[in-house]
């Protein structure tokens, strides 16, 4: 099989395209044919250094992937060839045991070989039969966002019918989190530095807009635009490079999961007080992901609401690397993608 690696981790121009071995599913495995894969804004910070320890050359990058059944591992039940699955990337994180440092030890596409590849071998524990009702496009951009917004916005948040969510930026998380919150019945406010994106974001549903570029103050901006209402759940996007504004725009009681560093990075110190905090009684959670449980109820909405992925733009499978240039230009909109190969009809089909 064909198949990117990292490569001497520094920059995008070190991924290479190898010739490998097919892999093979051993027991409690599955081999999956690649459709396609998702690139998130980690896939650029490992490229670069910035994530991950002690990584190898030949790690196969990328966490987000939709493929097909070609073959099952010993003991592997539930799931038949043919299935169209995706994957939750912490393959050990396991409901009911909860959240542990343990689980760092198998993520696709940092500590296990990840998707971009024209085949990969998953723990079938990890794997989820797609709907037929989502698409291809929307199941390979998956996994992330939908753990980590899940994670943050319902399970933490309760966000739903009577709530107003904020997520900060127009990239793949805060705009799946504005067409899930949408799905759900929520409000929903966004913040951009492009008029253009910002009325994209309206046509999606968005209730309430602010440019960050016009008005540095965003926060005032959209406490102006919805009569001095603050946001009950906040998908924070930006770290605390910015957190100050985030807490301006939190309201009452509201919640916010912090999961993303734009400002700055995740090492940034705070640039808040701590009297926002108490006087709004606001609840702060640090969010990592999510396990294969929240995927599921993400995806359930995702097939019943009818939600599709925005994709800006899907590369060709040799295009890689201009997939990886797409998203670090900042330009797109939503989610990146890379085709892996065209669906082909199974047998089962």
């Amino acid at each position: 099989m064909r198949a990117w690696e990292i490569g001497p981790r520094g920059g995008i121009e070190n991924l290479r395209l190898v010739e490998r071995e097919d892999p093979v599913a051993g027991p409690g495995e599955i081999l999956v044919r690649v459709i396609g894969a998702g690139l998130n804004y980690r896939d650029l910070m490992i490229l670069r250094g910035h994530y991950g320890n002690n990584l190898p050359e030949d790690r196969i990058p990328l966490t987000d992937g939709v493929g097909i059944i070609e073959a099952l591992g010993d003991g592997v039940e539930g799931f038949a060839v043919g299935d169209r699955i995706v994957a939750a990337n912490f393959v050990d994180w396991d409901p009911e045991t909860g959240f542990g440092y343990h689980i760092f030890g198998r993520d696709i596409g940092v500590t296990m070989d990840g998707w971009l590849a024209e085949k990969i071998v998953l723990p079938a524990k990890a794997a989820i039969k797609v709907p037929d009702t989502v698409d291809d496009a929307t199941a390979a951009t998956l996994a992330v966002v939908a753990c980590t917004v899940w994670h943050a916005m319902v399970a933490f948040g309760g966000a739903g019918p009577g709530k107003l969510v904020l997520a900060q930026g127009t990239g793949g998380v805060s705009i799946f989190a504005l067409q899930l919150a949408k799905a759900l019945g929520a409000q929903f406010a966004i913040t951009s530095s492009s008029d253009e994106k910002l009325a994209k974001a309206r046509e999606l549903g968005a209730d309430y807009t602010a440019n960050y570029r016009e008005r540095a103050d965003w926060a005032a901006a959209l406490l102006e635009a919805t009569g001095g209402r603050g946001a009950d759940v906040v998908v924070d996007t930006i770290g605390f490079g910015d957190f100050a504004q985030t807490l301006e725009a939190t309201g009452l009681e509201g919640r916010i999961g912090t999961l993303g560093a734009l400002s700055g990075s995740p090492q940034d110190n705070a640039d808040f007080a701590q009297g926002p905090i108490l006087g709004k009684n606001i609840t702060i959670k640090g969010i990592t992901s999510g396990h294969r449980g929240v995927f599921e109820q993400a995806l359930a909405v995702i097939a019943d609401k009818g939600v599709k992925t925005l994709v800006d733009r899907q590369f060709a499978f040799d295009d890689a690397a201009a997939a990886y240039r797409h998203l670090e230009s900042g330009g797109h909109m939503g989610k990146v993608m890379v085709r892996v190969e065209e669906r082909r009809k199974t047998p089962r089909e």
